[in-house]
């Protein structure tokens, strides 16, 4: 059983175990030494405005520099870019150091492969296991190169962005307020909607190191839909602190989430005959309304864990194009093997420009359900089929739905939560089944 890493690499409090400079050294060495999928010994580097970013990227470039793998550090940068530019290099990894949606005090470790795509469960255990190993020693190979990517990365990313879409095609006439929340894409998606010449007004783009994800970005949505409203705008969109993923806002404030938004490509694609296997990858989050609406159009649903590697995953078994989470992390896997914010937000920019249609109207493609979900923090991660008392009101809420609504209650893969999500026809009535869940909740 992993120890150090969660269902999106390593995750915890900067300067607190495991994210401590000499500890974070030995991680970098350990996965120098286990990932070489590659004949280039590189490692492509890159992190968000965190103010510990910086000295967490020096300590794990350290590590694997001292395992004799070089290092292309790119900075700033977003995590999907990482991946895209580790496949083009044809490096060994990418890494990016980044707490990714949460607040300024946490921070991150992940790893790429050089497909692009987030490492697998096996390779992590590899590399904790080596990590945490008493006989783990430095390597004696002459030490890697450091080279810092100067505009290079950000030149080749923004190009793929712009291949992305049809030749010649911009997004002139569409007036969209961007929330960068003050992350890795606070420069970089500003540049790339100008140059498609929408009309920006920008939100959250001028990071100090301590307000990432601050009242601002795809968890907190607040001034991003005033901002549409009050300026009149098409519509908005706001990504996370590390750029994987995308949370849209319409004309008039309502918020468009990840179902709805695959829902919206899905249709595209479907129409043009592009879906592949006619299927799409959503997880177990995703909303009833979502289900209902992909079946209605004669679209297979094919169903993973929480985590948008697991989505990954399914897509390649499956092979699917198209995928995600209702988080905003969105596959497009024709053009990138991991969620990308930005490729996200210019595609589903390009559809509501050549439907001519609001995106509130294009949003009518499904209904959403209402739904609860509750955030209880647990000391301990018990099983829950150990809980007594917690699996019978599950069992009870089910059956009150009696199929009408869903209930899923499951544990945080990178904090220390219980989540409670119960969707149903009503709101005040899931609203009362979720409190009944959380009462139950005592360690």
């Amino acid at each position: 059983m992993k120890k150090l890493f969660g269902t999106d690499g390593i995750r915890g409090i900067a300067g607190k175990y495991p994210l401590e400079a000499d500890f974070i050294k030995k991680i970098g060495s350990a996965a120098a030494a286990i990932i070489n999928d590659s004949s280039k010994k590189e490692f492509i580097l890159g992190c968000d405005t965190r103010e510990s970013s910086s000295w967490i990227s020096k300590a794990l470039c350290d590590g694997i520099t001292a395992a004799g793998v070089d290092v292309f550090d790119c900075g700033v940068f977003p995590t999907p870019a990482v991946a895209y530019i580790t496949t083009i290099r044809g490096s060994s990894a990418g890494c990016v150091i980044s707490a990714s949606h949460n607040s300024a005090e946490f921070n991150g470790i992940k790893f790429f492969s050089n497909e692009g795509i987030k490492i697998s469960d096996d390779k992590e255990l590899e590399i904790e296991k080596l990590t945490l190993s008493k006989n783990f020693n430095k390597s004696e190979k002459p030490a890697g190169k450091y080279e810092v990517s100067d505009n290079y990365a950000d030149d080749i990313y923004t190009k793929f962005l712009y291949s992305t879409l049809p030749r010649d095609f911009d997004l002139s006439g569409l007036k969209i307020v961007l929330d960068c929340a003050n992350g890795a894409n606070y420069k970089i998606a500003p540049e790339v909607f100008s140059h498609l010449k929408a009309e920006i007004i920008t939100l959250s783009v001028s990071p100090d190191g301590k307000n990432i994800n601050k009242n601002c970005g795809s968890l907190h949505l607040k001034n991003l839909r005033n901002a549409v409203v009050e300026n009149n705008a098409d519509f908005g969109l706001a990504f996370d602190g590390d750029g994987d993923r995308c949370i849209f806002v319409d004309e008039t404030g309502e918020i468009r989430d990840g179902d709805c938004l695959i829902a919206i490509a899905a249709d595209e694609l479907n129409k043009k005959g592009e879906l592949k296997n006619n299927s799409v990858v959503a997880t177990v989050m995703a909303n009833f309304g979502f289900n209902i609406a992909m079946e209605r159009d004669g679209i297979k649903i094919i169903s993973s864990a929480v985590g948008d590697k697991y989505v990954h995953d399914e897509m390649i078994k499956n092979d699917v194009i198209l995928g995600g989470e209702q988080s905003g992390h969105i596959i497009f896997r024709n053009f990138l093997n991991t969620g990308d914010g930005l490729l996200t937000s210019i595609q589903i920019s390009a559809i509501i420009k050549k439907s001519k249609k609001s995106l509130s109207q294009l949003s009518e493609t499904m209904k959403k359900y209402p739904q609860i979900l509750l955030n209880v923090k647990v000391e301990k991660k018990i099983p829950i089929a150990e809980n007594k008392k917690l699996s019978d009101v599950i069992k009870s809420v089910e059956k009150k739905l009696n199929g009408n609504g869903r209930v899923l209650v499951r544990y945080s893969g990178t904090e220390p939560l219980l989540r409670i999500m119960v969707e149903g026809p009503g709101e005040k009535v899931i609203n009362q089944y979720a409190q009944e869940i959380a009462a139950t909740i005592n360690f």
